[in-house]
């Protein structure tokens, strides 16, 4: 355990050093991190569209494309930089403060969705390390607690955290395998017919469609969770429920409901993609990790607040 507190303490001093080098901050304009992260999901957005880089879908790539055109229209222009007055007025919607801590936290779940070897997949976690280092105060604040936690609360709180990775952890692994068959199907196929009659042999060819069982191969193919449907929105989720139950400034004003729902939520996501392999039953039980955690606190409070 201290090994590894001492090794994250290093990687970050690390980044660090990088993102305050005077000699990388002169080269953006503004000296703003801000601009050179939406630059980076800009570019892994653009990349993603030629056909040899993957991408992470039509959906997902305008919100991000156009939400770091905004950054960067907004950052271009605090800088002084001269800009239309319509590109202005646009950027405007960047200004909100939420908007750039929601852009960061989907560009940290958009480079876990595309982690792997690659160009693309690089640009992803570059940009998620680039903008969390230059929204960590905004992101630490949702997470502050208010006051000190009670031990209910932080045993609420491992639980889900470590229920959380370990549904992190089974999103990496094989969820769906398939492949190396031949589906068939109908083709074109050349004939030759022989035509009777007279001294001299005569043919005709033609074609005819005829169903052919060795044609149209599938190859064999493996996809880990983060290819599922809705892959996104269950990582937000999970986000969401470490969030609001390490940080109870985050999570005082919201109804009692909404944890056991959040769960609820990540469990049916999970219970939808059983099949024969490890990733979604390793993604279940940390699910289930987190439901118990959840409904052990929520019994707790509706008896406290039944007492009272």
């Amino acid at each position: 355990m201290e090994a590894t507190r001492r090794a994250a303490g290093q990687t970050a001093q690390a980044v660090q050093s990088v993102l305050e080098d005077p000699r990388l901050r002169e080269r953006i304009p503004g000296r703003s991190l801000s601009l050179l992260g939406a630059g980076l999901v800009a570019l892994a957005v653009l990349l993603s569209a030629l056909q040899f880089f993957w991408g992470v879908g039509l959906g997902w790539s305008v919100v991000m494309l156009a939400s770091s055109v905004l950054i960067g229209v907004r950052e271009l222009h605090a800088a002084g930089r001269p800009l239309p007055e319509p590109a202005v007025r646009a950027a405007r919607l960047a200004e909100y403060p939420l908007f750039l801590p929601a852009f960061t936290v989907l560009t940290f779940v958009q480079a876990f969705l595309s982690l792997s070897l690659g160009l693309v997949p690089l640009l992803w976690v570059l940009a998620a390390i680039v903008l969390g280092y230059d929204q960590r105060r905004a992101l630490a604040a949702f997470g502050a607690k208010q006051g000190t936690p009670s031990p209910e609360e932080r045993r609420l709180g491992r639980w889900v955290l470590a229920g959380a990775l370990v549904c992190a952890v089974a999103l990496l692994l094989t969820w769906r395998q398939g492949g190396g068959y031949y589906l068939g199907g109908v083709q074109p196929v050349l004939v030759r017919e022989w035509k009777p009659g007279g001294f001299i042999r005569e043919f005709e060819d033609h074609y005819e469609y005829q169903y052919n069982m060795w044609t149209n191969y599938v190859s064999a193919y493996a996809s880990s969770g983060r290819g599922r449907p809705f892959a996104s929105v269950a990582v937000l989720l999970l986000g969401g429920l470490v969030m609001l139950t390490r940080g109870r400034r985050a999570g005082a004003a919201l109804p009692p409901w909404l944890l056991p729902v959040l769960a609820g939520t990540v469990t049916l996501w999970g219970i939808v993609g059983l099949a024969s392999h490890a990733g979604p039953w390793l993604y279940l039980l940390g699910a289930l990790v987190i439901d118990a955690a959840v409904a052990r606190d929520f019994m707790q409070r509706s008896r406290a607040g039944s007492g009272a």
